[in-house]
């Protein structure tokens, strides 16, 4: 999957001193252990060419992200040094990805008439796509949403090398809302409208998401053609699933894609473009079947993701896409986050991170390092220098601490959308950050 590099961010870490390596596996369907393999060697091969005080971050995207994440716990079981101090999954599907149920079932329905729905089915069909939908088609059709073996045979595998690297600093970008927002369709919605009949023929391939809970369609076709060519038909009602096509994560424009598609007969049209490809709660792997869970609103959210530190968006963003928000969180950690691994000295002066989410809406979270115990003050103030609201004031003991902003100023009333600072004044020193509220 290739990151959508809007900011030029491997332009700035390479002008910063940084070197970059991209690893484009030969065949990205194949079974992720065998391109966790392949990652192994060529960390072995990074490692033997950089001097020995130097070490790595390793970043990977959709579904590198847990081929980074099962590479990494290999190598730390097995005794190879990987001389990572970071490790950062960007919009990965550690607790699965999602492609509409009934989309499967209508590439599977058109693949012997279309190529580009056998291509579809093909790839649906790859060992990847197997471990890592949520839900995936089966045949015949079930009445559940199920996904394939293949999906529990690499979670035994993963948690046989250890799950997670212990070593690195563990951080995970999500472009999913963590405010609960869904993807402007309800559960069961339809999603893709086609019908078409004529004297020779009758065409139906109607795609809905998939219920919440209740039985719901989510698949008909049919294909009526003249003499002596037989008919086919396909109906799939499924029930007890969950609303994965809705909810929030990452997006991915299937529908947008299937509507662009000329089709021999009539006309694709998606109702709706973009579904939920990777659930955010997915690529935070946060211990909650509640895929619409509130995590900016869940002050103790660190308690229950492996991740050192996360990062979300306000709305619904594409899958893997860079932005001004996960941009600079991203450099951030490459260039800060890093020293805060296993032999870290203490801070010789306070240390103040970004605060995330940013872009915000309505509350984000501030991270700070007091070098030793005393008095500290979090301040917001606007872009004219007014104080807005003032978040801490107190003794601290040395070590981490993070306080809340909750978007109101002094007098409790909601704040306006724009640019803030935020200012830390401790231990003699002053420190300042931006970040944007949104509405």
């Amino acid at each position: 999957m290739c990151i959508r590099d809007r900011e030029n961010l491997i332009e700035y870490l390479r002008n910063d001193g940084y070197d970059a390596v991209v690893l484009n596996f030969t065949d990205a369907t194949d079974y992720m252990q065998r391109n966790a393999y392949v990652l192994v060697e060529l960390l072995q091969h990074v490692r033997s060419l950089i001097p020995a005080h130097h070490d790595l971050a390793v970043i990977g995207a959709s579904m590198g992200g847990l081929i980074a994440r099962y590479a990494l716990a290999y190598m730390e079981r097995e005794g190879i040094d990987h001389r990572t101090r970071l490790f950062m999954s960007f919009d990965s599907p550690h607790r699965g990805a999602n492609i509409p149920l009934g989309i499967q079932y209508w590439v599977e329905f058109f693949s012997e008439d279309s190529a580009e729905a056998a291509f579809l089915k093909d790839r649906l069909d790859s060992p990847a796509a197997r471990q890592l939908l949520v839900y995936h088609a089966t045949d015949p059709p079930g009445s559940t949403g199920e996904h394939d073996p293949l999906m529990d045979a690499f979670s035994t595998d993963l948690a046989a090398v250890g799950d997670y690297p212990e070593i690195p600093r563990k951080a995970a970008v999500a472009n999913g809302s963590g405010y609960g927002a869904g993807q402007g369709f309800a559960a069961g919605d339809q999603l893709i409208l086609y019908e078409y009949s004529s004297l020779l023929v009758d065409i139906i391939g109607n795609v809905w998401a998939v219920p919440d809970g209740l039985p719901g369609m989510v698949f008909d076709g049919l294909m009526d053609l003249i003499w002596p060519l037989p008919d086919s038909d396909m109906q799939v009602v499924v029930s007890g699933t969950d609303p994965y096509d809705s909810a929030p994560g990452g997006t991915r424009a299937s529908m947008a894609q299937m509507d662009s598609t000329e089709a021999p007969y009539g006309d694709i049209a998606a109702l709706h473009e973009s579904h939920c490809f990777i659930p955010t709660v997915s690529a935070l792997d946060l211990e909650s079947a509640d895929l619409f869970y509130d995590i900016a609103g869940d002050p103790s959210i660190m308690d229950i993701t492996p991740f050192d530190a996360i990062y979300y968006a306000a709305t619904n963003e594409e899958h893997v896409t860079i932005t001004p928000g996960n941009a600079a969180w991203i450099i951030y950690e490459i260039e800060q986050g890093v020293t805060g691994i296993g032999k870290e000295e203490p801070p010789q002066a306070p240390f103040l991170r970004q605060n995330y989410p940013n872009p915000f809406n309505p509350r984000t979270r501030i991270d700070f390092v007091m070098p030793s115990a005393g008095r500290a003050n979090v301040t917001v103030f606007d872009v004219r220098g007014r104080r807005v609201a003032t978040i801490l004031d107190g003794v601290l003991d040395e070590g981490r601490h993070s306080v809340s902003w909750d978007g109101r100023d002094s007098q409790g009333r909601s704040a306006a959308a724009g640019l803030y600072f935020y200012r830390l004044e401790a231990c003699g020193t002053v420190l300042t950050r931006k970040m944007v509220l949104m509405k």
